[in-house]
């Protein structure tokens, strides 16, 4: 499923394979800046992570992301992405947003074409006005489609698409200071794309042009440690509809953490598994 940033009908269900954490408040000092050539600043990271991939290990992330166009939500999100040599291979991810009925959570966890989600907005007085399935606790099912799955299209620190074409565009590095006890480099740039989306596994970016998309530059920073893995990424998307009209600015902050350490996704028990969406 596919959502372009601005239908009202479909943004309240949007669910990224993003996540939850004090993220904000994070201040990280950075060194002098240098030019550098892509080779030297971001391929390395990719090498990293491709290396991740290969030897299907995983990471744990959480994001914050902030503002957009009209039918856009705030959220919070946390979870852990499990990788195969393509990619992320699984996905357990739980997001949280405030709406006008409530406090809206999902949960989704995505296992290779396996797909399950738990979605409810619970208001002040402990009602449900939205429920799906209808009994809490309990667990859709469906086959994964596009927007679930894992793609080198997704704004992310640890996609080496982006990654990539922000080598492609003058990307500079610098000392990125110290982040939660590890010294990291600081690799930043700029990009401008005609389109922005999202879907469920997470905003997106298209290199070709689209009527009514929304498009712009994309500023980003990405903190890597000695090992050369991304620690935290935080990108400024300002984003103008290709037909003009009004620009809209989304902040996305995400944070790393756990690499090489064990992760496990596992599908929820067949008991809770609903057929009530």
């Amino acid at each position: 499923m596919e959502i372009i940033l601005g239908d009202d009908r479909r943004m309240k269900r949007m669910s990224a394979v993003l996540a939850m954490a004090g993220l904000l408040s994070v201040t990280i000092p950075g060194g002098a800046v240098h030019a550098a050539p892509a080779s030297e600043t971001l391929g390395s990271v990719v090498k990293a992570i491709k290396k991740e991939f290969a030897k299907k290990s995983g990471v744990r992330f959480s994001v914050v992301r902030r503002g957009g166009p009209p039918g856009t939500w705030d959220i919070k999100a946390s979870g852990a992405y499990r990788f195969r040599v393509s990619g992320v291979y699984a996905a357990d991810t739980t997001t949280i947003s405030q709406e006008a009925r409530g406090t809206s959570r999902t949960r989704e966890i995505s296992i290779g074409r396996k797909f399950y989600s738990q979605s409810y907005v619970r208001s002040k007085d402990g009602k449900y006005p939205y429920k799906s399935p209808s009994r809490v606790g309990d667990w859709t099912y469906a086959q994964n489609l596009a927007g679930v799955i894992w793609g080198k299209d997704l704004i992310n620190g640890i996609n080496p698409g982006f990654l990539e074409l922000g080598a492609s565009h003058d990307a500079t590095s610098a000392d990125g200071g110290t982040f939660e006890g590890v010294k990291t480099t600081l690799h930043s740039g700029t990009v401008t794309v005609p389109k922005v989306g999202e879907r469920q596994a997470g905003m997106y970016f298209e290199t070709r042009e689209e009527e009514l998309a929304y498009g712009g530059p994309i500023t980003w920073k990405l903190w890597v440690g000695p090992d050369h893995l991304p620690r935290r990424f935080h990108a400024v998307m300002r984003l103008t509809q290709v037909e003009g009209g009004a620009t809209y600015t989304v902040t996305m902050n995400m944070i790393y953490r756990g690499w090489g350490e064990p992760v496990r996704i596992t599908a929820p028990p067949k008991h809770l598994v609903s057929d009530d969406w």
